[in-house]
């Protein structure tokens, strides 16, 4: 629940630590202006945790009034002034003195600001606000979508094209693949009904695509420089699904692979890619006239 406290908005936001207990912590809004603007989170030291979210968030409730009272107490040149563009990338911890309740309306509490490295990548990877999941999650219609892509190391339109293709081709080889081993495994049955292809094909999917590609070529349906092409598009897509990056870079970052980084690199696996995906058509067309 947001609370209005003297021209700023509290937001409970406590969390919930490896020992089930909750540490609490609030966010903070102010309207300056008419302009809303968050102010750096708050945060508890350890000694003030919760066994309950509900005591957490009410011990945050009282911690934030007892900050913005502090601020007002110093001036409006401090605490309650307009954030810094900074500002943004630190968050507040806030000790209690000694015998003294958090937030307690005898004595302001002791607020020592301890920077924060900021992840803008981190944040727009993730659609919220703070890095570590100290704010509120952004609505899915609100997403960054253009920040997203640049989280991942997609920083122009031609790396997202790039990626798109790759997955646009695996998608179409898996499937493909899957068809065709299907039908033929379907019509190879002993059984004087109709092939039932459907139920091959629930057998067979399930199957890694190295499996069947395998199981393909073992019957002959697969050329053997097919199923090398749709070998290597399928370490393609795993590379960049599940890459990893150069030491340094955020372990989402998949810029360094060379059919991201290179037209030239991404057109010469894609290339054998499409060839592949022509000749399973072509092999399902002519099964198909075969019926």
């Amino acid at each position: 629940m947001d609370i209005p406290y003297k021209g700023y908005t509290i937001i409970p936001n406590s969390e919930r630590q490896p020992d089930g207990r909750w540490l609490p912590g609030a966010e903070l809004e102010v309207s300056y202006r008419g302009v809303v603007t968050s102010k750096p989170p708050l945060r508890a030291t350890s000694r003030e945790i919760r066994a309950t979210r509900t005591d957490a968030d009410a011990a945050a409730v009282k911690m934030a009034k007892a900050w913005i009272d502090a601020g007002e107490r110093e001036g409006p040149t401090t605490r309650a002034s307009t954030p810094a563009t900074n500002d943004k990338d630190r968050s507040i911890t806030v000790d209690p003195l000694p015998k003294v309740p958090i937030g307690s309306d005898v004595a302001s509490p002791r607020i020592s600001q301890k920077t924060r490295a900021h992840d803008a990548t981190a944040d727009a990877a993730t659609g919220v606000r703070g890095a570590d999941h100290r704010r509120r999650p952004t609505p899915f219609g609100k997403l960054d979508w253009a920040g997203l892509y640049q989280a991942i190391g997609l920083d122009s339109d031609e790396q997202v094209d790039r990626l798109t293709r790759v997955l646009v081709v695996h998608f179409l080889l898996d499937r493909l693949v899957t068809v065709v081993l299907a039908t033929k495994l379907a019509s190879s049955s002993e059984s004087n009904e109709a092939p039932d292809i459907e139920n091959t094909l629930s057998d067979i999917a399930p199957l890694a695509i190295a499996t069947r590609v395998d199981l393909a070529s073992i019957l002959g349906v697969v050329a053997p420089g097919v199923a090398e092409s749709i070998v290597e598009v399928n370490r393609l897509r795993n590379r960049l699904v599940h890459f990893k990056p150069t030491r340094g870079k955020p372990g989402w970052d998949v810029s360094d692979a060379d059919e991201i980084a290179s037209q030239d690199a991404c057109d010469k696996c894609l290339r054998k890619g499409i060839e592949a995906v022509q000749r399973l058509m072509s092999a399902l067309r002519v099964k198909a006239k075969e019926k």
